[in-house]
C-alpha cells in the first residue's frame, strides 16, 4: 500500500533527525527531553511535503497527521499498525493524553493556577502607575485577568513596584492566583530626534462615542514644568489658591479656557478644565476667586521637545548616532550601524515609513523613503525603528535589561524576553535567572524578528534547558518584519511549534483593541479573539476600558472552548437559531 510505504520512510526520517540532533535532545532537562525528541520529530515531518500522504490517509478515514504536533512518532506508529493489521498497543510512548498532559502541566508552571472554566489564561498590559489605582485592579481582577504584564521599557522600578504591589495585594485579597510578569526592554531601537523647539501641550478631554464629556481634563498645578500633566503657574499664587478658584486664558489655539481647582493641600494644587486645551509658555492667565480677580500672570516656561520631522517617498534622512545633520535622527547602536548593509530596508514607526539604506559605514546610514502612509508623514521622537532585512545580534543584556531583571526577581513571577534572536540571546537570560537562585521564575520568548523566525529550531531547544517556559507572537513588530500576508501564516506556525515542544504560547498584540480603547468592538476583532483561544495565553493591551475586553475575552473563549481545542474542532449539539 502506497501510503503504508510513505509511512515507514517518514518514521526512518524521523529517527535520523532524532539521531542529528541528539546531542540538543541530551542537554534538555531531564524531564524535558521527550518534549525535545518530539520536537525533533516535528522538524522532520516539517521537512517533507506530506500533502499527499495527509490526501490518502484522510480518503481512508485515518488521522491526516494534521493534529499529530505534540506526538508526532506516536502517531505515525499507531498508523503504521492499523495499515499493516497490527492494531497498537498501549505504552510508554509519548500519546496524545500524555503530550496535552505535559502542554497543560508546562501552562500551570508558568502562568498558575489554571483559570476556572476556562484553559486559556488572559493577560493584560498594566498602565501608567499613576492609574494602577485599587480600582483599576479590582476591576481586572473581577473581569478575569489571570496575568499582568509590565513594559519595563517605560517608567521605573519604583512605579513597576508600586503596580506589581496593588495587583497582587488585591489579587491577594480575593484569594486570586495572579501573576506578575516583567517585559524586559530589550534592544528596543528607537530612533531619536535631537533638534529641539519649544512645547505645545495638548490636553484632549475625555468623551464618548457621541462626543458627550466623560470626565474632565485633570491637570497638577506647579512652579516649574516637569511632567506632561503639569502646568507652571507663578509660584506665589501655588500658596494662596484655594479650592473653586478659577484660573482664565486664552489657549494656544485662540479659545477661551477655564480652570477650577478642585483640590488644594499644601504643594499639591489640583485643577479641571471641562474642555480640551492647547498650551504653550507665556500665556496670559487671570486668577479669580468668586468672581473677583486675585491676580494676572503668565504661563510658565514648558520644556522644549524634540521638532517632528516630516518624510515622503524620495526624502533622504540619516542615521548616525549623535542625530546631527539635516533630517538627521539619533541612533546611538554603534553595533547595529555596522551589521547593516546597503540595499536593506529601514521601517520607521511600525511600518508608517518605508526606507532603503543608500550608503551604509560602520557609524552612519544615509536611507531614503520609498513608501509612507501620508504625504508627508509626520515622525516623532522615540518611535520604533527596524531593519527587516538585517541579521542582527544580541551583543548581551544592556543596563536597561539588567535592571528590569533585577526587579522582576525579587518582586516578579517571570520575564518577557524581548527580541529573541538566537539560542544565544536565550542563553543569556535563562542562565543569569538559574543563577539567581528562583525556582520557578518564568520567562517568556518573544518572537518578534526574522531572526528568531529563521533560528526557530535552535531557540527552541535552548529553551527546552529552562523551566518554566513560554513563547509569545508579538504580531506587531512581526507584521513589520514579515508583511502583513506573512504574518497570517507564521503565526500558525508558531502556534504548532510551541505544541510540538509542549511550550504554552501567548497571542500578543492588538487583540480587542477597540473595546479596550471606546468600549465597542469591531467584527474582525471578535473574530481574532475566537481564534486566539487555540493558543494557551491571549494577551490585551491597556486602555481605559480594557476590564471590558478581558470581560467579552473570557466569555468568547469559554463558548469556543466547547468548539476547539488547538486544532481539533469538537462537535457538541447542535445550537444554531430555529434548531
Amino acid at each position: 500500500m502506497q501510503a503504508l510505504d510513505a509511512l515507514h520512510a517518514l518514521k526512518e526520517a524521523l529517527e535520523r533527525e532524532a539521531a542529528r540532533q541528539r546531542t540538543r535532545i541530551e542537554q534538555a532537562l531531564p524531564q524535558r527531553r521527550p518534549s525535545a525528541e518530539n520536537l525533533a520529530h516535528y522538524l522532520a515531518l516539517r521537512r517533507r511535503d506530506v500533502r499527499p500522504l495527509q490526501l490518502e490517509l484522510a480518503g481512508l478515514g485515518l488521522s491526516s497527521l494534521g493534529r499529530c504536533e505534540g506526538h508526532v512518532r506516536d502517531t505515525v506508529l499507531r498508523l503504521c499498525g492499523w495499515l499493516s493489521g497490527i492494531p497498537p498497543q498501549a505504552g510508554d510512548a509519548l500519546d496524545r493524553a500524555k503530550a496535552e498532559a505535559l502542554l497543560h502541566a508546562n501552562s500551570a508552571a508558568l502562568f498558575g493556577k489554571r483559570p476556572a472554566e476556562r484553559h486559556v489564561y488572559i493577560m493584560v498590559t498594566a498602565p501608567e502607575a499613576a492609574a494602577a489605582t485599587q480600582e483599576w485592579a479590582d476591576g481586572l481582577l473581577e473581569a478575569g485577568v489571570d496575568v499582568l504584564r509590565i513594559n519595563a521599557a517605560h517608567e521605573t522600578a519604583r512605579e513597576w513596584g508600586a503596580i506589581a504591589q496593588t495587583f497582587k495585594t488585591r489579587a491577594a485579597i480575593r484569594g486570586r492566583s495572579a501573576r506578575v510578569f516583567v517585559d524586559l526592554p530589550g534592544p528596543k531601537l528607537r530612533a531619536e530626534i535631537r533638534h529641539m523647539e519649544d512645547a505645545v501641550l495638548h490636553f484632549p478631554r475625555h468623551k464618548d462615542r457621541e462626543g458627550r464629556t466623560l470626565s474632565p481634563t485633570a491637570l497638577r498645578l506647579v512652579a516649574e514644568h516637569h511632567g506632561e500633566t503639569e502646568l507652571p503657574v507663578p509660584a506665589e499664587w501655588l500658596r494662596a489658591l484655594q479650592r473653586g478658584d478659577t484660573i482664565e486664558f486664552v489657549d494656544a489655539g485662540g479659545r477661551k479656557r477655564t480652570l477650577t481647582v478642585r483640590a488644594a493641600r499644601g504643594a499639591e494644587i489640583r485643577a479641571e478644565c471641562d474642555r480640551s486645551l492647547y498650551l504653550k509658555g507665556g500665556l496670559a492667565l487671570t486668577w479669580r476667586r468668586a468672581g473677583r480677580v486675585k491676580g494676572r500672570g503668565r504661563l510658565g516656561r514648558l520644556a522644549k521637545v524634540p521638532r517632528a520631522l516630516e518624510l515622503q517617498p524620495g526624502d533622504a534622512f540619516t542615521l548616525n548616532a549623535d542625530g546631527i545633520g539635516r533630517n538627521a535622527l539619533a541612533f546611538p547602536h554603534a553595533d547595529i550601524l555596522a551589521q547593516v548593509r546597503a540595499g536593506e530596508r529601514v521601517v520607521l514607526d511600525d511600518g508608517r515609513i518605508v526606507a532603503a539604506v543608500e550608503a551604509a559605514s560602520p557609524d552612519a546610514l544615509v536611507c531614503r523613503v520609498q513608501r509612507s502612509v501620508k504625504r508627508p508623514t509626520r515622525l516623532r521622537s522615540g518611535k520604533g525603528i527596524a531593519f527587516p532585512d538585517s541579521l542582527l545580534s544580541r551583543r548581551g543584556l544592556g543596563a536597561a535589561d539588567e535592571a528590569a531583571l533585577e526587579f522582576a526577581l525579587a518582586n516578579a513571577d517571570g520575564v518577557g524576553v524581548s527580541f529573541v534572536n538566537s539560542a544565544r540571546d536565550v542563553r543569556l537570560v535563562g542562565e543569569r535567572i538559574r543563577r539567581s537562585g528562583r525556582s520557578g521564575f518564568g520567562m517568556i520568548l518573544k518572537i518578534e524578528t526574522r531572526g528568531a523566525l529563521e533560528n526557530l529550531a535552535e531557540i527552541l531547544f535552548e529553551a527546552l534547558r529552562y523551566e518554566p517556559v513560554g513563547l509569545m507572537i508579538a504580531r506587531g513588530d512581526l507584521a513589520v518584519e514579515l508583511s502583513f500576508e506573512r504574518l497570517a501564516e507564521m503565526q500558525e506556525e508558531l502556534l504548532w511549534f510551541g505544541e510540538a515542544c509542549h511550550l504554552p504560547v501567548v497571542w500578543a498584540t492588538q487583540v480587542l483593541d477597540s473595546v479596550a480603547q471606546t468600549g465597542m468592538p469591531t467584527r474582525a476583532e471578535v473574530t481574532d479573539a475566537a481564534m486566539a483561544m487555540r493558543a494557551e495565553c491571549v494577551m490585551l493591551n491597556r486602555g481605559p476600558h480594557v476590564d471590558v475586553a478581558v470581560r467579552m475575552l473570557a466569555q468568547i473563549i469559554r463558548k469556543m472552548e466547547a468548539h476547539q481545542f488547538k486544532k481539533l474542532s469538537l462537535y457538541r449539539p447542535l445550537a444554531l437559531a430555529g434548531e
